[in-house]
């Protein structure tokens, strides 16, 4: 990735610091940049989640025609469920995001809002639906 990204910038090479110190910035904010990235949106292992947690990661991984006709409904409710205990704004995010499959830009186009706040409301709703669920789940434990 990098050296591909020195070989696009190569006619910004002004040549007033040595090569070697102009590639090694670009290596250094490539990774600067992927550390950051990651903040945003952290990886979550398979390991790290709980029993509960995995089982509810594995129905949702698997498709709706594998699961049983009992469970694509059960699986249906709990997220039309969900959705509805978000706010409009959020639970319209969501639905454009992952249930009609739009991208940010046509999000942005149909809305008229800014892509960073595309994203962010995307994220809180994310976080609230998963909050919701672990309560669901602590409930049903309990």
């Amino acid at each position: 990735m990098i050296f591909i990204k020195v070989f696009q910038k190569l006619n910004q090479f002004s040549g007033k610091v040595p090569l070697e110190h102009w590639v090694s910035r670009i290596a250094v904010n490539t990774c600067l940049n992927q550390i950051a990235a990651e903040k945003v949106r952290p990886e979550l292992r398979h390991a790290d989640l709980s029993e509960e947690e995995q089982a509810v990661v594995e129905n949702l991984a698997t498709s709706a025609e594998e699961l049983a006709p009992d469970r694509q409904f059960a699986s249906r409710q709990l997220v039309e469920h969900l959705l509805e205990l978000l706010k409009p704004v959020e639970r319209l995010v969501i639905d454009m995001i992952y249930l009609q499959g739009r991208s940010v830009e046509e999000i942005r186009k149909i809305t008229g809002w800014s892509a960073a706040l595309i994203k962010v409301r995307a994220f809180r709703a994310r976080q609230q639906m998963k909050a919701q669920l672990t309560n669901i789940c602590e409930k049903e434990n309990s």
